[in-house]
């Protein structure tokens, strides 16, 4: 389509707004959706996200299924041109349409795109429940393309997140599946290459060299340059894997691999990539000053790229610590904690920015049509009419990441429900309202929300933290104060006190400030002692559960020097007639509002529709 030909359409559907004038240019565009994704012109590029927008505002857009289509598509060109969050909208008018529509086809490419979309905006969690959501409708359908697709990104959000081990769990069940079909073959790739990347974070690097081997086979020789790098990067978690082994042998051949790859197709991500896979092998050759000069002239190039500028720092602090040198490592393993923490800061902006673009645009039926042009031509960013956004959206989204902080630690992602629950209790026994319990219940959930910001490598530590890796550790206090302060509503503000304040002692010897007795706000005061209750009796990877008896014993213990006191001696009754009362269900009865989180239930029901696809043997399980 000529590009003046698609303003006149585009024009007459914004002057006329009819579903007649709409429906040809639906028509015009889908045929013509291939040549204009293709294009590089930004006048394309804008015209087709204000076709898009037609569509998406438009009461009765015909023909369904080609609106759905091209809404995704356009959805996908914003993804290509790192424009994610701004492709959200675009994707929910999709599922909208589907749902209402009951087209399950439609419906599960939309699913499987929220997935994608979700995980590349930070949101990891909802592309777990989205991924799910395809897979169910695609296995529904007999559609196994759909199925493999859906698990395969599946394992991008489970990566993302942390959880390594479902990650390989969940890629070996699609490798065993589809591994035999050829058109699955793109999905498989993608599994491995998740696969390869969450072993070798396990340190498991057999199972990583193998899967990444693998993983370059089905990536072949590239045809271009996004095929290219993921090409580059597969190599770049073999040689990782390699020097875990010490295979010299390997390692010198994915080096040299590596390296001609990037001389064939210039530019600056794969030089990065290049330059990161050549200080990886400099640090195993013991050539550290070799290695440390490479990392610091390419941290002043890689910050725009998160991912290289991550793996940049996490290879300083590598090549600090075979050194020796403790004050460098811990240097940059402090800036590799602020750099998280702003990343995890940034994200929860962006979404919280999307919520209210959402609630704040008009949709059809519910508003005019001059409104509804207005937000067709509306500049990207321009000032909007604020319109109060209900809490319960906000605090939806927090707690998926404050369950995602906790997943790391807590496999079961119930532990911020028990503190929620039993914060609200202590609450109450000291004679504050049910307004107020309940409101410091829900509060506590997002008291380590923080943790986002925490590297790994510190939060999965078997064995006890060194002082300067504790000292890194307390900054997930501050980190999750700023998440929080991303969030106006008022409602946060008693989960921001929570957050900073709730490793603070009553003897003044906690942290982040130091606070003591009552300058402590009271809120922090008794979440801490459910926070410290629940902690001490679960396993971490650090310690073993205690008894019910042995921490009770410990929090007397530490009556007037961490805990104030009066609250201690409420605690403890609490305890003991909730012990009572609920016996073995006791943990139940305090996570059932996790219950109803929809990614828990994701989750749970993730787990069930693998082990019916493809259950694993007992010795494929890590």
């Amino acid at each position: 389509m000529e590009q003046q030909a698609l303003i006149g359409l585009i024009d007459a559907c914004v002057t006329e707004f009819d579903s007649e004038g709409l429906s040809d240019l639906v028509t015009q565009l889908q045929a013509d959706m291939p040549s204009l994704l293709k294009s590089p012109n930004a006048e394309d590029f804008r015209l087709m996200v204000q076709a898009a927008r037609l569509i998406a505002f438009s009461q009765h857009p015909e023909p369904v299924p080609a609106c759905i289509s091209i809404l995704l598509d356009v959805a996908g060109a914003h993804v290509a041109r790192g424009l994610s969050v701004d492709a959200i909208p675009l994707v929910e008018r999709a599922l909208d349409l589907a749902t209402d529509h009951k087209l399950k086809k439609e419906l599960r490419r939309a699913c499987n795109f929220y997935a994608v979309v979700s995980t590349d905006v930070g949101i990891p969690a909802r592309g777990v429940e989205f991924a799910l959501r395809s897979a169910a409708i695609a296995d529904e359908l007999d559609d196994q393309m759909g199925v493999a697709s859906a698990f395969s990104n599946m394992t991008a959000a489970l990566y993302t997140m942390g959880l390594y081990r479902e990650t390989v769990s969940v890629a070996l069940r699609i490798i065993k599946r589809f591994k035999p079909r050829p058109d699955c073959g793109s999905f498989v790739a993608v599994a491995r290459t998740n696969m390869a990347s969450a072993a070798l974070a396990l340190q498991h690097f057999s199972l990583a060299a193998e899967s990444a081997r693998e993983a370059c086979e089905s990536v072949g020789l590239p045809r271009d340059g996004h095929g290219l790098l993921n090409r580059v990067i597969a190599e770049g978690v073999w040689l990782k894997s390699a020097i875990g082994l010490k295979d010299d042998a390997t390692i010198e051949t994915r080096l040299k691999m590596i390296r001609d790859l990037s001389d064939a197709f210039k530019s600056p991500r794969l030089t990065l990539n290049r330059e990161l896979a050549e200080a990886a092998y400099e640090i195993y050759a013991g050539n550290l000053t070799i290695a440390v000069a490479k990392l610091l002239e390419m941290l002043k190039h890689s910050k725009k790229m998160p991912g290289i500028y991550r793996d940049n720092l996490v290879l300083l602090v590598r090549a600090y610590e075979k050194g020796k040198d403790h004050v460098g490592a811990l240097l940059y393993l402090g800036e590799l904690v602020e750099f998280l923490g702003q990343s995890q800061v940034a994200a929860v902006r962006s979404k919280l920015e999307v919520i209210r673009e959402r609630i704040q645009t008009p949709m059809p039926g519910k508003d005019d049509a001059r409104a509804v042009i207005k937000a067709i031509q509306r500049i990207p960013g321009a000032q909007k009419e604020e319109i109060e956004v209900p809490e319960s959206l906000y605090r939806d989204a927090l707690e998926r990441l404050a369950v995602s902080a906790e997943l790391r630690e807590d496999s079961f992602g119930r532990h911020a429900y028990r503190v929620g629950k039993l914060t609200g209790l202590l609450a109450n026994s000291l004679g504050y309202g049910h307004k107020y319990a309940q409101d410091i219940e829900v509060a506590a959930r997002l008291h380590d929300i923080g943790k986002l910001g925490i590297p790994d490598g510190l939060l999965m530590k078997p064995g006890k933290l060194t002082d300067a890796e504790f000292t890194v550790m307390q900054r997930h206090t501050t980190i999750g104060a700023q998440i929080l302060q991303q969030c106006s509503h008022p409602a946060f503000r008693m989960a921001e006190l929570i957050a900073l304040h709730h490793h603070e002692k009553w003897d003044g010897t906690g942290y982040p400030k130091g606070l003591k007795g009552d300058d402590i706000p009271e809120v922090a005061r008794i979440a801490a002692l459910a926070d410290v209750y629940d902690a001490l009796t679960h396993a971490r990877a650090y310690k073993h559960a205690w008894t019910h008896a042995e921490a009770v014993l410990e929090i007397e213990r530490t009556s007037g020097t961490h805990f104030e006191p009066r609250m201690v001696t409420a605690f403890i009754k609490l305890v003991e007639h909730l012990r009572r009362a609920h016996g073995d269900r006791f943990d139940d009865f305090l996570a059932v509002a996790g219950n109803q989180s929809t990614f828990i239930q994701a989750r749970d029901k993730m787990h069930a529709m693998l082990n019916e696809m493809e259950p694993l043997a007992p010795g494929e399980l890590l």
